[in-house]
C-alpha cells in the first residue's frame, strides 16, 4: 500500500489524531510519531487501523502553511474592501 499524507490534527491526553487527506481518521499513541506536534505533516502507510513507515513532510507542511497565509490576506482584503 502506498504511503498516505497526514496531518497531526490534534492531541488528546498522550494520543495523537491524525487525519490524512482523504479523511481516514487515526488516532495513535504520541510516542509513535518520534516528536511531531499538532499542525505537522507526514507520510505514512495505514495497516490494520495503525500507522507504519512515519516520516515528517516538511516541504508539504511549508506549502499547506504558505496556501493558508494567502487565504487569510485574501479575506483580510475582502473585508477591508466591504467597509
Amino acid at each position: 500500500m502506498d504511503k498516505k499524507i497526514f496531518s497531526l490534527d490534534r492531541l488528546e491526553g498522550d494520543l495523537a489524531v491524525c487525519i490524512s487527506d482523504d479523511d481516514d481518521v487515526v488516532v495513535v499513541p504520541i510516542s509513535r510519531l518520534g516528536g511531531l506536534r499538532a499542525g505537522d505533516v507526514f507520510r505514512a502507510r495505514l495497516e490494520d487501523d495503525t500507522l507504519a513507515e512515519i516520516e515528517p513532510d516538511e516541504a508539504e507542511r511549508e506549502h499547506r502553511l504558505a496556501e493558508n497565509r494567502e487565504r487569510l490576506h485574501a479575506l483580510a482584503r475582502k473585508t477591508k474592501n466591504r467597509r
